[in-house]
C-alpha cells in the first residue's frame, strides 16, 4: 500500500474518501497522494453545487428540528 497523506492539509479529504469507499465497497488503495488533489477539488465543487441547488435550498428552508425527548439526569455515586 502506498504512503498516504504526506500533506497535513489532506486529512479531511482522506477521511471523506475513506468513508465513501467503505460505503461503496471500493478498494481504498485507489486513493493516494497522486490523485488526492483532484478528490479535494471534486468535493469542493460538489459542496458548491449543492449549496446552489434550488431544491436543496428549499428543503433546508423548510426543515424543522425533531422534538427532542430528554430523560431526567441520573446522578451516579
Amino acid at each position: 500500500m502506498p504512503l498516504l497523506n504526506k500533506s497535513s492539509n489532506d486529512c479531511g479529504v482522506y477521511s471523506l474518501k475513506h468513508i465513501e469507499f467503505h460505503l461503496l465497497g471500493l478498494d481504498f488503495s485507489l486513493v493516494n497522494d497522486n490523485n488526492i488533489r483532484e478528490a479535494r477539488q471534486k468535493i469542493a465543487y460538489d459542496l458548491w453545487e449543492a449549496a446552489n441547488d434550488p431544491v436543496l435550498i428549499s428543503r433546508i428552508a423548510q426543515f424543522t428540528l425533531p422534538k427532542i425527548i430528554t430523560n431526567p439526569v441520573v446522578e451516579l455515586e
